[in-house]
């Protein structure tokens, strides 16, 4: 379980957010966000890879309704689309996907990690996020509004 510094996270939290604001400008949205997706130069900068699950022409009020990206990092317009069949999502379940890897990246898991995956989704829908007590505050509001 490998974590990052919270300034560390910072810097790269900040670049991820500048770049899906960037495709939500270009009326995509990513769908895959997870630290897999993300990689790092050199120089520290990151780059978004596997645009595979992306979806372009999604305005800021169009939703689309596939099922598809990893589970562990779905948001839970994703899951409730696929239980319950609600209208759909949009781009924020990019933000979610933001707040998801932050969480990762400062804890070393994923924020509702469960071994099975129905547990899992329940969780996502459902739970409280809990964090460890060596969190900052400002670390813990920035994931709570993701």
């Amino acid at each position: 379980m490998m974590t990052f510094k919270e300034e560390m996270v910072r810097f790269y939290i900040a670049q991820l957010i500048l770049a899906i604001e960037y495709l939500h400008h270009q009326n995509v949205i990513y769908r895959d966000l997870k630290p897999e997706n993300i990689l790092v130069d050199l120089d520290g900068n990151i780059k978004l890879a596997d645009f595979g699950l992306s979806k372009e022409g999604i305005g800021d009020d169009d939703k689309t309704k596939s099922f598809c990206g990893s589970p562990a990092y779905l948001s839970p317009e994703v899951v409730n689309n696929k239980n319950k069949g609600s209208a759909g999502y949009g781009k924020s379940t990019d933000i979610y996907g933001i707040g998801a890897v932050m969480y990762e990246l400062m804890v070393g898991t994923p924020p509702f990690l469960a071994e099975e995956i129905p547990e899992m989704f329940k969780k996502i829908t459902e739970a409280e996020l809990s964090f460890p007590k060596n969190l900052s505050i400002e670390a813990k509001d920035l994931m709570k509004v993701f």
